[in-house]
């Protein structure tokens, strides 16, 4: 019996349906792959992007302290220089890290450099929040820089309304003007706000300001001159007014705690207390954040403020009365 032989158009065509079929189910497993990428990649980002913006909120003591307590099963650390290297294992670690849930198909490591050979007051951090696709490790990186916070001796004067209104002083009815003593001048004279010499309260030298209406007789000119000393006291039809009477001083949020005083941070109840600094035989002060210090009394408490303006001399007032008995008064008037 003679065999047949499939004709050559039949082959051709089982060879075009059978190349079709590969190329569709190539098509379909890249298609696959790409979907799996993009999916991963935006999970990844959004992983990094949380744990940046957690990292953003926490103040630089705060970072320090949870890095260093990090210790539980699918963490790793190692040092390397100035280079630390932290690595969380999704499918090992069951907790938060920075605030956030890491799934088990991704590794997150985080690397921390110290800037400056000297102090420790600079990181670089970069995020590296990593995961497989086709067997093939990827990654999505971001990176921030954060500072050791320069905080001041005390919260910084503020002027403006909200500062003012419980006076019955307004921005739109009064000037207010910053005035410090000047050595020679041998008087008040005009300054800035942002001037350094403008008040310094471990010399007992509190912020200060003169407060002038802007409608009728306008004293400012009386007392204001050219140069931009201050008299210390004017005629004013027959009368004589005392410069002293309308200064008003920044008294920042403090309180007192076993008869040691301490200025408080923002308008919060946390003491801001002064840090040693020391490495390879130098050493640097800063001021730092400490313990909550709670308020003096229900009227001298500073809530929701960082400080308030106080009329020279008030001694009725509880704020003055009680910023008097801390290291920082009497007022250096001048």
């Amino acid at each position: 019996m003679k065999k047949k032989i499939m004709p050559l158009e039949i082959i051709f065509s089982i060879i075009v349906v059978c190349s079709i079929i590969f190329c569709i189910t190539l098509i379909s497993f890249e298609i696959k792959i790409s979907s799996q990428r993009i999916n991963k990649k935006s999970e990844a980002a959004l992983i990094s992007s949380s744990i940046l913006e957690n990292i953003k909120i926490r103040n630089f003591d705060d970072i320090e302290k949870y890095i260093e307590e990090l210790s539980y099963v699918g963490i790793s650390k190692r040092i390397e220089g100035n280079v630390q290297y932290i690595t969380v294992y999704g499918n090992e670690f069951s907790e938060n890290f920075f605030g956030t849930q890491i799934p088990s198909d991704y590794i997150v490591e985080l690397q921390i450099e110290n800037y400056g050979e000297q102090f420790n007051l600079v990181k670089n951090i970069k995020v590296a929040v990593k995961y497989s696709v086709n067997k093939k490790v990827e990654s999505v990186d971001v990176s921030t820089v954060i500072e050791r916070e320069n905080i001041g001796e005390c919260n910084s004067p503020v002027i403006n309304d909200e500062y003012f209104n419980s006076l019955g002083i307004y921005l739109d009815d009064y000037e207010i003007i910053p005035i410090k003593y000047s050595e020679n001048d041998n008087s008040y004279v005009v300054t800035s706000a942002d001037d350094i010499e403008w008040y310094n309260y471990s010399s007992k030298k509190w912020a200060k300001v003169v407060v002038f209406s802007r409608e009728g007789d306008s004293l400012k000119d009386l007392f204001l001159n050219q140069d931009g000393t201050l008299n210390e006291n004017v005629n004013y039809y027959n009368s004589i007014l005392d410069l002293k009477n309308y200064i008003y001083v920044w008294i920042p949020n403090f309180s007192i705690k076993d008869d040691i005083s301490y200025f408080r941070y923002g308008t919060g109840k946390k003491a801001i207390k002064m840090e040693l600094l020391y490495t390879n035989n130098k050493f640097l002060y800063l001021n730092k954040t400490g313990e909550d210090v709670k308020d003096i009394s229900e009227e001298c408490s500073f809530e929701g403020i960082s400080g308030v303006w106080k009329k020279l001399g008030d001694e009725e007032d509880a704020y003055y009365k009680n910023f008097n008995l801390t290291k920082y008064a009497p007022i250096n008037i001048y």
